[in-house]
């Protein structure tokens, strides 16, 4: 087996003050730096070096430096000069370190106005998730359901709407507010709950008052929490027909399969 010996060298040093953490990297979380250095009483460490910039911002590895700080052992890094933010967020893009919430905490450190307003969003409306704002965003008529890659629109940076579709947002998200009750009783994933009942809102000859009593009070009517969309519609159709004359009630999971 032929391999040849990296020209990048390998720093020790115990001076942890040496390393900045810069407001684009997401915050370090002290519950996975805990964890770390139980593990490294447990177990031992496996040296894995750090990588910072010429200007010592860390680009990976805050965590490691802090348990390593933390029990006084040395910390290994290599230096890469020229790298920064960007090269951080591709980094943990790839290996899916970082959370959505960590991406948009990022953006928000540039001062971009779209990342401000989704965390704004996301803090006013608990339990609505950043892949359903970019879904109510996109969606346009019957045929609507969570898009594949919604989540890599919001960590690669390029998420920007405009105001008539954060206006949209808002109102929907307002909407999707009134059924927040039921959601956390059920329980499961919320994104799904919260894309059934957005398609089924959106769905000519839908009364959405009527949806938003008849779910509300279906939870206590043997509803059960569901891991799909279709799952949850197949419930929602059931509840919201139940009393109906036939001519008013309303076909929902087929116009689904079709959208889908």
């Amino acid at each position: 087996m032929k391999f040849t010996k990296s020209e990048k060298t390998i720093y020790t040093t115990q001076n942890y003050d040496l390393f900045i953490f810069p407001d684009w990297n997401r915050d370090i979380a002290i519950p996975r730096v805990t964890k770390m250095v139980e593990s490294i009483k447990k177990v031992g460490w496996l040296p894995q070096p750090a990588l910072v910039n010429e200007k010592f911002e860390v680009i990976d590895g805050q965590s490691r430096i802090k348990a390593l700080e933390y029990l006084k052992m040395p910390v290994e890094f290599i230096i890469m000069p020229g790298i920064g933010r960007e090269e951080c967020q591709n980094l943990n893009r790839f290996q899916k370190n970082w959370t959505t919430r960590d991406f948009i905490d990022s953006y928000i450190s540039e001062g971009n106005e779209n990342y401000i307003w989704l965390k704004e969003m996301l803090s006013r409306y608990k339990g609505l998730t950043a892949n359903v704002v970019m879904a109510i965003a996109r969606a346009k008529g019957e045929a609507w359901s969570v898009p594949n890659g919604s989540r890599d629109s919001i960590t690669d940076g390029s998420l920007c709407l405009t105001n008539e579709e954060k206006n949209h947002v808002e109102n929907v998200f307002f909407y999707l507010s009134r059924f927040s009750d039921t959601a956390n009783f059920l329980g499961g994933r919320k994104d799904v709950f919260y894309s059934a009942v957005l398609f089924m809102s959106m769905i000519d000859g839908v009364d959405k008052e009527r949806l938003c009593a008849v779910v509300n009070n279906a939870r206590f009517d043997g509803m059960v929490s569901s891991g799909t969309v279709e799952g949850w519609l197949q419930q929602l159709e059931f509840f919201y027909n139940k009393k109906l004359r036939k001519d008013n009630k309303v076909d929902v999971v087929h116009r689904y399969r079709v959208a889908s």
